[in-house]
């Protein structure tokens, strides 16, 4: 068995994560024109999609309830 050297390894690997956060697509802003599915479809990854997406079914505001109607037994 070969052993691994160790800081050409950990170069390596720091490089590539340093790297990876470089290139990354930067998420839409969330709203009524950025939510269509053609606009949706020109993200380029699809992870980024199923993320955006999932983000503008989600959007909305809360109302709090009046409490009228409702009976406690």
């Amino acid at each position: 068995m070969k052993s691994v050297k160790i800081p050409p390894l950990v170069a390596t690997a720091s490089l590539a994560i340093f790297l990876s956060g470089c290139f990354e697509e930067k998420m839409p802003e969330v709203n009524d024109t950025n939510c269509k599915l053609e606009n949706i479809k020109k993200l380029e990854s699809r992870s980024m999609q199923q993320e955006f997406s999932s983000k503008c079914l989600r959007r909305g505001t809360f109302k709090k309830s009046s409490g009228e109607g409702f009976t406690v037994k």
